[in-house]
């Protein structure tokens, strides 16, 4: 996993790539078929879409893959060499074959390339810090046809908590932890942790992959600000993955659809 890009003059900036424990966590964790009501919500919200869509972020697949069986055409790209190999396997395993390829959400652009881009489960909070996000938020937009649609996930800023609990999977007869603790200075708007991945064997430890874990939070009026000056229009909001829901501010999660 990397931990970081080395920024000149100070030590490595955060980092959110996959490396192979946090991957094979994440698969084991959220296996494909599992839903939050997102699969079905995206399923139901890209019915009918006949050009290609993308998903950035595509991570292990879990909404690629019944997006694509469901008869749509799609592209997927991540970050992490780690989940895109998770990915591919899972794709062959359910007889998939998709374009998968390596490629980040900030530089990413394909000009009047596709009918739909979906960053679903809240995966654009990896982009953190505004400039890079409205980046991200512009090349989406022309990576769009004309009437294109884009539709991302935001999660509001949730309150500061602890060390989280260890949490475990068993992997054949490998054990695999995942250990959590705030980040202390944190950035405002931004919440960041650490987290320590472990694979353990007959009661040692064979393996760590240490993350400092970003994710960049917004309030809605922000966000739907960003998309509006990124050039997108007719912004619509659900909440909790029930189409036409209204926010209120118990909302776990919105989802923003918007227009090229």
């Amino acid at each position: 996993m990397s931990h970081g890009r080395e920024q000149p003059g100070g030590p490595p900036g955060p980092s959110w790539e996959y490396g192979p424990i946090c991957s094979l966590v994440y698969q084991l964790d959220k296996p494909i078929g599992a839903s939050f009501g997102d699969v079905e919500f995206y399923q139901d919200l890209l019915a009918g879409t006949s050009g290609e869509i993308l998903e950035p972020a595509v991570g292990t697949g879990r909404i690629l893959i019944p997006l694509l069986q469901a008869g749509l055409r799609v592209r997927g790209f991540d970050t992490s060499p780690s989940m895109l190999a998770i990915c591919r396997d899972n794709c062959a395993a359910h007889g998939l074959s998709p374009v998968l390829f390596e490629a980040d959400m900030v530089t990413f652009r394909e000009p009047a390339a596709f009918a739909a881009i979906v960053v679903p489960t809240g995966s654009f909070a990896l982009v953190t810090g505004r400039e890079r996000a409205a980046r991200a938020l512009r090349n989406f937009r022309k990576s769009l046809l004309p009437g294109g649609r884009l539709i991302v996930d935001v999660e509001p800023l949730e309150p500061p908590t602890g060390p989280g609990p260890l949490n475990h999977w068993w992997h054949g007869e490998d054990l695999l932890t995942l250990s959590s603790a705030p980040a202390a200075n944190p950035q405002e708007g931004v919440q960041t942790t650490w987290l320590r991945y472990e694979r353990w064997r007959d009661g040692r430890l064979v393996e760590t992959e240490l993350q400092n874990f970003s994710l960049q939070r917004y309030d809605l009026d922000g966000f739907a600000a960003l998309l509006r000056e990124a050039g997108f229009t007719a912004v619509t909001v659900h909440a909790d993955y029930q189409a036409g829901l209204s926010p209120t501010p118990d909302s776990q999660v919105w989802t923003l659809e918007a227009t090229a």
